[in-house]
């Protein structure tokens, strides 16, 4: 996801807009990996002289697999982000890099993707998990094990 901010450069302080619908990079976080076939993208971005300031929203669904009950389900990624472009960034100033007339946002938008998944996913709140004893489904009913029927 690029834009070309040529225009923006030589029209300081004029923001300007752009749509992205499409795939973002698949990402690799916490050993799994990420997909997003329809990402859909909202960008404001302007220069100020020194850099080009971009903000906007992020929303996707990715595919993720439910840590009580391990069914894959879609979990909606949805996000504002506002992040600054330098051209010279010093090193460690937390700003991203770019070093012509377009900027690839691609790796921001990644970074914040990772930012904005849980540490756990869940199907649904009131999700029971699956039996300790013998692994049924508890949100299917009871397993009648005999066993503790607590979720795991």
């Amino acid at each position: 996801m690029k834009i070309d901010v040529a225009e923006a450069v030589r029209s300081e302080g004029e923001t300007f807009t752009a749509v992205f619908d499409g795939p973002l990079q698949e990402i690799d976080f916490s050993g799994d990996s990420f997909s997003f076939p329809e990402a859909h993208v909202e960008a404001r971005y302007r220069f100020d002289g020194e850099g080009v300031a971009v903000e906007g929203s992020f929303s996707a669904v990715t595919e993720a697999r439910c840590s009580r009950c391990l069914k894959k389900f879609g979990y909606p990624v949805d996000f504002e982000f506002c992040e600054y472009y330098a051209k010279q960034p010093e090193p460690d100033d937390g700003f991203y890099q770019y070093t012509s007339e377009i900027i690839d946002l691609t790796r921001m938008l990644q970074d914040n993707v990772i930012l904005n998944l849980p540490i756990r996913f869940l199907c649904a709140e009131g999700c029971k998990g699956l039996c300790a004893s013998c692994g049924a489904d508890l949100n299917a009913g009871a397993c009648g094990c005999g066993g503790t029927e607590k979720g795991i």
